[in-house]
């Protein structure tokens, strides 16, 4: 009988370990995400962000590195596309829609620990200071 709970037990934690990992979602695929519209990618933002603040530390870095790793997994071509079209997107919305991407933004940076505040604010200035080469340099292909 004990072992018979035991048992249960343990698929019932599997199965609620497994949920919990899929409530992670994938990075979205940079060179679709160029089509969405404002709206749809600021839904999407939501969606990914409410996920992501009811992960873990770890998974929120994980999720970060996948993302990094797509950009970084692109041809020189379509990274140049991807970012090109971003700034152009970015300069043709509202500022209305610009203080709302914003607004959402800041929600998410708040909901992050202070650990992972102060390294994203880090992270930053680090980029902030980096000269273009050498943030052309960040994303060249490994090879």
């Amino acid at each position: 009988m004990i072992s018979k709970k035991w048992v249960v037990g343990a698929l019932f934690s599997v199965s609620v370990i497994s949920l919990a990992g899929a409530a992670i979602p994938e990075p979205p695929n940079p060179l679709a995400n160029i089509n969405l519209t404002f709206d749809q990618r600021f839904e999407q933002m939501k969606q990914i962000d409410a996920a992501l603040l009811k992960a873990t530390p770890e998974e929120r870095k994980a999720y970060w590195h996948q993302r990094r790793n797509q950009m970084k997994a692109l041809s020189p071509e379509d990274r140049k596309l991807v970012q090109e079209k971003m700034k152009a997107q970015w300069q043709s919305i509202t500022p209305e829609q610009k203080e709302k991407m914003k607004a959402e933004r800041k929600a998410f940076f708040d909901g992050l620990t202070p650990e992972e505040q102060a390294e994203m604010k880090a992270r930053r200035a680090k980029w902030d200071n980096m000269s273009p080469e050498e943030k052309q340099q960040r994303f060249k292909q490994p090879g």
